[in-house]
């Protein structure tokens, strides 16, 4: 048998008896316990533990979760201080009592076409944005408004548009 044969055999024959042979005739267990002298932490489990040490000394901790925006209401009226505002009639007046119907703004998004707030008979055209997400009307005198009335608003006169925001109205 040539030399190299003979090292090539005596090599596989010590893999298969479970020696390693850089340990000095250790067997795999014995050389998995200990780490070699020469190189600190040469086990492939030890090298894995430091290396998640180091992730975890400089892992980032998450950003704070925002809280959630209350929740608007659909439709809510109440007094507002106004110069002048609709009639329902198509006409902009001197306020008395006025009242602002405020929508939650994200139902009815921007379109080609107006949204129109429907109270009974009275229609209201002149909107505003005093907030984002909401949709403001203003009508000039609550007592004219008809209170038990349906409230829904629809683009121009698209009917299929339609939502209804109060079954009567209510005035507070």
């Amino acid at each position: 048998m040539t030399t190299a044969r003979l090292g090539l055999s005596v090599l596989l024959l010590l893999g298969c008896a479970g020696v390693d042979p850089g340990s000095g005739g250790a067997s795999s267990a014995q050389a998995l316990e200990a780490p070699r002298e020469d190189q600190a932490g040469s086990t492939r489990a030890s090298r894995e533990l430091a290396t998640a040490e180091v992730r975890t000394a400089t892992a980032v901790a998450p950003a704070p979760v925002a809280a959630a925006p209350a929740p608007r209401p659909l439709f809510a009226a109440h007094p507002i201080d106004a110069t002048e505002a609709e009639d329902g009639h198509g006409a902009l007046v001197p306020a008395a009592h006025a009242i602002a119907f405020d929508l939650d703004g994200r139902r009815f998004p921007v379109r080609a076409r107006d949204p129109v707030l429907h109270v009974g008979e009275l229609t209201f055209h002149r909107y505003a944005y005093p907030s984002p997400g909401l949709l403001r009307f203003v009508a000039a005198d609550a007592a004219a408004l008809p209170i038990g009335a349906p409230v829904f608003v629809q683009y121009d006169d698209d009917e299929a548009s339609r939502v209804v925001v109060a079954d009567a109205l209510e005035l507070p």
